[in-house]
């Protein structure tokens, strides 16, 4: 499963809609046990651990990408 299937299935985000300056907080389907199940999916599938200051950075969809890429996935 890519990132985009995950956010649209997590937040209700249309893939066409997940620019990278979209803010997760602000979105209507976010809240905070949202987000824990939409870090473990992530973590899940593509098999990876986040730190707590990676789950604190993550605050747009460009900053996901990027703790992503720094951990050597592409997206």
């Amino acid at each position: 499963m890519k990132l985009a299937e995950i956010i649209k299935d997590s937040f209700s985000l249309k893939e066409a809609e997940q620019k990278d300056n979209v803010v997760l907080n602000t979105l209507e389907e976010w809240d905070s046990m949202a987000h824990m199940l939409f870090i473990t999916r992530v973590e899940e599938n593509f098999e990876i651990e986040f730190s707590g200051d990676d789950i604190m950075l993550m605050q747009t969809i460009g900053d996901i990408k990027k703790i992503l890429h720094d951990k050597g996935i592409e997206v």
